[in-house]
């Protein structure tokens, strides 16, 4: 199961049409985008791309992974 935190973030980037750097996915999740905010989405961002969930298309710019079939 996966928490909310990460759910939210899945959620912007999946009506997302371009990749979104973790200040953008703050703002997005009406979140202050205050450095430990920032850094925060940032480690969650880059766990979900360890976890294949999410692409790093560009340092810092994040999307959602491609489905396999």
């Amino acid at each position: 199961m996966i928490s909310s935190a990460y759910q939210q973030i899945l959620a912007v980037l999946g009506a997302a049409t371009t990749g979104m750097r973790a200040k953008d996915i703050c703002l997005a999740l009406d979140i202050e985008p205050l450095p430990k905010h920032v850094e925060g989405a940032r480690a969650k961002l880059k766990h979900l791309v360890s976890r294949n969930i999410l692409t790093e298309t560009q340092p810092g710019i994040f999307t959602l992974a491609e489905k396999r079939t």
